[in-house]
């Protein structure tokens, strides 16, 4: 009996050894909160007509997709808030998990310090599209039912020749890339921001490549980008008026040409539940081409409280020789681009919301063959 009892008296002290040794090495975690949250997403898609549709087996298709964000943070008794957060993106058997989120952050009177893979400045600023706004106030997100910003050319739909903000595709950056953001306080609704980025490129490269990203290869876009932005943002009699400015620039490495783009747009979302916003981006330069390309965008909207109905319409010019080219037909150097959705969203319940869009697109080519889709998509998504 007695070997029994000693040998339960030394395994508690191992296991209590075990535990203050454990806890000495653990990071002192007092104090933060830790919040996770996502959606999951149902889309079906119906491919009503299509330049290629000659070569589909069927019309029609199913997707499903998630999101998983954990968000970290603190705040101090001098009011210094602290975090992080972790986005996987894509969480699908298709992609199985995309990481387009990994930054920490401090914020406080002077400001928000951004560190690691975060949206860039020029996204921020650069971004000016009521849709997405009134999209956020049902749950939606990840370019679920977004309109022109959403998933709608999932189905059929061309390639993106146009650009919601200088960011955007026809850019050639991208959230992933690792850089340092620093975004001011308010002043009077008066606010900016400004970033630098080493290397923009691949996902082997632009800050987790290590050793690798001393060096260009053909994945690798541009080096030392430097983006701003700028923004005023006031609500008068319950209505709220957005104006945006942004600017960035960076060198083309690997053969590629300079990084240079602008942007300037306005939203007003009115206290009726109207809204509307028009943002126009200029890429002066880009890694295709060292050509002009120019975009606009607008959008007309209604919130109803539990619904959201919109129409958005994107245009975009291009000098000769800009190096747009279809994926889908022979089409070669983009004359012109028109893609228009229309939207309805609604929710149902808390955190359940649906979603369908019609969809036309049309890419004008100055050689070869034109491309003309339209898709209707329809879905639902659960946020959490």
């Amino acid at each position: 009996m007695r070997k029994f009892l000693l040998l339960g008296v030394c395994l508690a002290a191992a296991a209590g050894g075990t535990s203050i040794a454990q806890a000495a090495d653990a990071p002192v975690t007092s104090g933060l909160s830790l919040k996770i949250n996502g959606w999951i997403g149902f889309m079906a898609g119906l491919s009503l007509s299509n330049t290629d549709d000659s070569t589909f087996d069927r019309d029609y298709d199913f997707i499903s997709n998630a999101r998983l964000q954990f968000d970290v943070k603190n705040v101090t008794d001098s009011g210094l808030e602290y975090g992080a957060r972790i986005r996987f993106n894509n969480v699908d058997r298709r992609n199985n998990v995309t990481v387009d989120r990994t930054y920490l952050y401090l914020k406080g009177g002077f400001g928000t310090i951004t560190l690691g893979d975060a949206p860039y400045a020029i996204a921020d600023f650069g971004y000016v599209y009521a849709h997405d706004t009134l999209n956020g106030k049902l749950g939606l997100g990840a370019g679920w039912g977004d309109g022109l910003d959403g998933k709608f050319n999932l189905f059929g739909g061309s390639d993106t020749f146009y650009a919601v903000d200088p960011s955007y595709g026809i850019g050639g950056l991208n959230g992933k890339d690792t850089k340092v953001k620093y975004t001011s306080p308010s002043f009077s609704g008066f606010s900016f921001g400004v970033d630098f980025t080493p290397l923009a490129g691949g996902n082997g490269h632009a800050g987790n490549g290590g050793r690798n990203d001393l060096f260009n290869d053909s994945t690798a876009r541009y080096e030392n980008i430097v983006t701003a932005g700028v923004q005023y943002a006031n609500t008068f009699d319950g209505t709220t008026v957005t104006v945006r400015g942004s600017a960035g620039t960076g060198n083309g490495v690997s053969g590629n040409e300079d990084y240079e783009a602008y942007s300037l747009g306005g939203q007003v979302i009115h206290s009726s539940g109207f809204a509307g916003s028009v943002n126009w981006v200029h890429f002066a330069s880009t890694f295709r081409a060292d050509k002009a390309i120019d975009s606009i965008t607008g959008d007309l909207s209604y919130y109803g409280g539990p619904y959201v109905v919109s129409i958005g319409y994107a245009y975009t010019t291009a000098e000769k020789n800009n190096g747009l080219n279809s994926s889908f037909t022979n089409g070669d150097d983009l004359k012109t681009n028109h893609s228009v959705i229309g939207s309805f969203l609604y929710n149902f319940a808390p955190g359940l919301s649906s979603f369908t869009e019609l969809s036309y697109e049309l890419n004008e080519f100055r050689t070869g063959q034109d491309y003309e889709a339209t898709a209707l998509t329809t879905g639902v998504v659960l946020a959490f």
